[in-house]
């Protein structure tokens, strides 16, 4: 989808390494574990959750050149049999499988998120929002992170 069709356009802007510390001090993989990271961009955070002990991480990515990117970063990791990266609209791809979800967001966007994320997820799936929280009319943070200009929700599906 070329940005000017799209309704919410997103520039890529990678996390921090501060961050992705603060992200998987909070998340504790299980065996059954899946991740995905929403808006994946160069992979760095489903790459560090293989990493991590996530057993499933995947990314989505509308850009095609960060998709082609993390699956090469991911190779060269030694991570690639447990990461795959995908480029898809977020708005159509299903979420339900995933019991894990990152979300780095745009603030006109995360009021559209939280309907999707509502209506997917199944219950007890974690969910961490970064720089922006979740519509509070639909979710309620369990916590926040401080990160100084980048802070970081942690939702709970119920």
């Amino acid at each position: 989808i070329t940005p000017a069709l799209r309704i919410h356009v997103l520039p890529y802007v990678p996390a921090t390494e501060t961050t992705i510390e603060l992200i998987f001090k909070e998340l504790r993989p299980t065996p059954t574990s899946r991740l995905i990271d929403l808006g994946s961009g160069d992979g760095r955070v489903v790459i560090e959750a293989a990493k991590k002990g996530f057993p499933r991480a995947d990314g989505i990515e509308l850009n095609i050149w960060l998709v082609l990117y993390s699956r090469w970063k991911s190779l060269v990791s030694g991570t690639n049999s447990r990461t795959t990266f995908k480029r898809a609209d977020l708005w159509k791809y299903d979420l339900s499988p995933y019991d894990t979800i990152v979300v780095f967001g745009g603030e006109g966007m995360m009021d559209d998120i939280s309907k999707k994320l509502k209506e997917e997820l199944k219950a007890d799936t974690d969910i961490i929002s970064c720089r922006f929280p979740l519509d509070e009319r639909l979710w309620t943070a369990d916590k926040l992170i401080e990160d100084g200009p980048n802070p970081l929700w942690r939702y709970k599906q119920s």
